[in-house]
């Protein structure tokens, strides 16, 4: 095995997450997204409306697509990474064509409801697919290519991406519809950010009191938290205090705040949103991931 490969360990549990997570977006594009005449962003986007317009299968012109987007990325993308992504093309790609003939429809007479549903559906699968390291291809390679290359980050790429498509709609549709295939980005891009991030958000807390050991062992021994004390000085003062570092959930917010407000009116804090925490007390790491 190639040493680059061999750091990036192949786990089963992935690529069955990914194949999952493929099932999932072929049935919101097979069942709720074409027979609602949406469309969804980037690379199926286009194929959909290639279908559209061609009649040609999904799963065609999603291959098709994608093939030079592999051979860009593979070069400038991770071993792992691509290999999931590809694996995810290929069951995304065969899924659409066993789904195709079946001729279901989850969609309901209200469009508004069939562009949530569509949006929160795919983008479940594109966030499962993320969680196992993957993708489906498409996009995700291009917006990675963009920014090794051109430094665009990776929100930008997906914007114009997805601009263009909806534009692109025009030419299937009338204006009502893209703004409901809009909606369905939307939704599927909240989806997405909000399965990658887990459901239960979790809130990072900076605090700066003259009673920081009165505060820390509250929240220690009161609040059952974990918390770190970190050596500071205040710019204007001079003068060296302990600066409290926690990291909670959302819902203990109101009573962590209660709290240092109790033990110090004047107190100073800041809370910021936290993407990914690993760690005792919460998320355990996985050693697949190294």
């Amino acid at each position: 095995m190639p040493k680059l490969l061999a750091l990036e360990r192949i786990a089963c549990k992935d690529i069955a997450g990914i194949i999952l997570a493929s099932l999932i977006i072929a049935v919101a594009i097979q069942f709720v997204v074409v027979p609602a005449h949406l469309l969804t962003g980037g690379l199926s986007g286009v194929a959909i409306i290639l279908h559209f317009i061609t009649s040609y299968p999904i799963w065609v012109w999603y291959i098709g697509l994608n093939i030079p987007v592999f051979i860009a990325g593979y070069k400038l993308a991770s071993r792992r990474f691509t290999l999931y992504s590809f694996i995810g093309m290929i069951s995304l790609s065969g899924f659409l064509a066993l789904l195709a003939p079946l001729d279901i429809k989850l969609t309901v007479d209200d469009i508004l409801l069939s562009a949530l549903l569509g949006g929160t559906l795919n983008g479940v699968g594109v966030g499962m697919a993320l969680v196992f390291r993957g993708s489906t291809g498409g996009l995700d390679i291009i917006a990675g290519i963009a920014h090794r290359i051109w430094g665009v980050n990776f929100g930008t790429t997906i914007f114009v991406t997805n601009v263009l498509v909806l534009a692109s709609a025009l030419i299937t549709s009338n204006i009502e519809l893209t703004l409901y295939s809009a909606l369905t980005m939307f939704v599927s891009s909240k989806m997405v950010d909000s399965v990658t991030s887990g459901f239960i958000a979790k809130k990072t807390v900076i605090v700066v009191s003259k009673k920081s050991d009165d505060i820390a062992q509250a929240i220690l021994h009161r609040m059952h938290r974990g918390c770190t004390l970190l050596n500071g000085k205040g710019a204007y003062t001079g003068q060296m205090e302990d600066i409290i570092m926690v990291t909670t959930g959302k819902t203990q917010i109101p009573r962590l705040k209660e709290l240092i407000f109790h033990l110090d009116p004047q107190a100073f804090i800041t809370i910021t949103d936290t993407v990914e925490v690993y760690g005792r007390g919460f998320k355990p790491w996985d050693k697949e991931d190294v």
